[in-house]
């Protein structure tokens, strides 16, 4: 019985990873890896979190300079959520996840919400 198991899982193992979708993630996600200017923005966008969350936790919520950080960190958060290389993989990894969530439904669904 475990074998047949093992077997089962190492061919879900290949099937997954040699769907299109995932191979279209691991490579978006090499992309945006080797992406400069994704590095870039993703770096401005955590100092000015970092930024945030420090004058929040000095000033408190309300205070001006704090919903300025806020309203820097939302800028810097759009521009990277929306650089193509990003969105694309955004996208992509939408699709993958659904492809696992499927397979665990499929998979599972029969024991969940049963107590052992």
């Amino acid at each position: 019985m475990n074998e047949v198991i093992f077997d089962l899982s190492n061919k879900l193992n290949e099937s997954l990873k040699n769907d299109p979708r995932v191979i279209k993630l691991n490579a978006l996600e090499e992309e945006l890896n080797n992406s400069y200017e994704v590095y870039l923005l993703s770096s401005k966008k955590d100092e000015s979190l970092d930024i945030y969350i420090n004058l929040k936790e000095i000033y408190g919520e309300k205070d001006k300079e704090v919903i300025k950080a806020l309203k820097v960190l939302s800028e810097n958060k759009k521009a990277l959520d929306n650089h193509p290389l990003v969105k694309s993989y955004l996208k992509a990894y939408s699709e993958v996840r659904d492809l696992y969530m499927e397979i665990d439904h499929i998979l599972f669904s029969d024991f969940k919400g049963r107590k052992c």
